[in-house]
């Protein structure tokens, strides 16, 4: 009998099962459709390697201007064999990780049976626990179903070419980044949200910058925008009847569970997921359920994380979730990325102001901080490489270190990183490299 048999091989998936190996479990992991889950074969894997060319083509054209005359010519089908080569290297490499802790993998459907009992290609399995790590799948606007030239996140990474023209529904974090990766990639987009701003669950300030750059880039962006009809290859909203090549949904996903599996062993969920508690344990004591498929975060590091949690839990050693400084990353061009608590006394250092954007001759977004009784509270980065710049924001909330501490610590220079040091002296007044202002000292 297994310590624990894990269905589904994502990020959080082959994370519980490495973790549990570790803690000296015999591990059982189930996946039917790739290893490394929708992050790796459909999802972050395949779209950042997307924007990475994106962003060479986006610094190629815009060189010319400092004397480096290129020409850009893109081959996708070329690009799409790279980005499948990428995305296979990546899930043989789960694969050694499993095979080196001696984890036992198993490539079928598994359907759970009971308490302790799973059946995966006709054979039945016992298990002291189960870990549901089955992820979700992306959704389509009610009354319309996807097909060939409807897409949904998922089969626009299959398309043999390139779209000459796009219109994406929905401005969330998955629309924002392909809005931005195809028209890098010579696409032309519109992008509808039906919300108020773009990102419509977070600030609206980072939405109207966001918007603000994509309308600089020529994408036509809008906002406060419902769509009434989908005909063929065209959309009508606000009464107006756009035209393109290819349409994309992007409004969301479901979990990817089973009601009567689950109803039949007494696991409680809802429409947004399975429910569980902060050592990631579902109603029932040995069933444990991790990432997408809780409808918590639809983030792969969450998902990792709960994974390692739920793996220390089953083997006895207790653990629970804490999410008070999870970061979140958008890749857009800029990128955009945020952790904590965006609320409180801020300061402020834009990018036009820092030695090495200049450098890169990418000076569009600035640094936010925020702060409560002299503490980190939150921070978000609207700049090239913020999912880099957000990691030592993160770690300083989780510390709840003092902002002086932060800023006393010496950075080097010139980095971008080092932008976030002066908007913490922004907060009293103090940033260096920034003109003087009359304000009120905190310390």
């Amino acid at each position: 009998m297994y310590d624990a048999v894990i269905i589904g091989g994502g990020p959080g998936g082959y994370t519980c099962a490495i973790r549990a190996t570790q803690l000296g479990g015999k591990i059982c992991l189930i996946e039917k459709n790739g290893l490394g889950g929708t992050c790796t074969q459909r999802g972050c894997i395949p779209t950042k390697f997307l924007h990475s060319l994106g962003d060479i083509m986006r610094r190629v054209m815009a060189s010319k201007k400092n004397g480096l005359n290129a020409q850009v010519e893109l081959d996708y089908k070329l690009l799409r064999l790279r980005m499948k080569n990428t995305v296979d290297k990546l899930a043989s490499g789960i694969k050694l990780l499993l095979e080196s802790n001696h984890i036992d993998l198993i490539v079928g459907e598994a359907r759970i049976v009971s308490q302790n009992k799973i059946v995966v290609n006709q054979k039945t399995i016992e298990a002291k626990h189960i870990v549901i790590a089955t992820g979700s799948y992306p959704i389509c606007l009610p009354d319309y179903d996807f097909n060939k030239n409807i897409l949904s996140t998922t089969t626009v990474l299959e398309l043999e070419d390139l779209p000459k023209s796009i219109i994406i529904i929905g401005g969330g974090f998955s629309g924002c980044e392909f809005a931005s990766i195809l028209n890098a990639l010579g696409c032309k987009v519109s992008l509808i949200e039906a919300e108020n701003h773009l990102l419509p669950n977070n600030l609206e300030e980072i939405g109207n910058t966001i918007e603000k750059y994509m309308r600089l880039d020529g994408i036509k962006v809008m906002t406060k925008s419902k769509v009434e009809t989908i005909e063929k290859n065209m959309v009508l909203v606000n009464g107006e009847n756009i035209e393109a090549e290819k349409i994309l949904i992007c409004v969301g996903r479901r979990p990817n569970l089973n009601a009567d599996e689950l109803n039949n062993v007494g696991v409680k969920f809802n429409e947004t997921g399975i429910l569980v508690n902060e050592k990631m344990l579902t109603t029932v004591q040995n069933i444990f359920a991790i990432g997408d498929i809780t409808g918590m975060y639809e983030l792969a590091h969450v998902a990792s994380k709960q994974g390692e949690i739920a793996a220390q839990n089953l083997m006895g050693i207790e653990s629970k979730m804490e999410y008070s400084s999870i970061p979140v990353c958008v890749f857009t061009y800029p990128e955009v990325a945020f952790v904590g608590k965006l609320e409180g006394r801020s300061g402020q250092f834009p990018l036009t102001a820092s030695a090495k954007a200049n450098c890169l001759g990418d000076t569009r977004g600035f640094v936010k901080v925020f702060e409560r009784n002299d503490i980190l509270v939150g921070a978000y980065v609207v700049a090239p490489h913020a999912g880099e710049i957000i990691g030592e924001a993160g770690l300083a909330i989780k510390m709840q270190l003092k902002i002086e501490d932060i800023f006393e610590t010496i950075h080097a220079h010139p980095t971008l990183p080092e932008s976030f040091v002066d908007a913490l002296r922004d907060i009293s007044g103090e940033a260096v490299h920034l003109p003087f202002k009359e304000t009120e000292s905190i310390r």
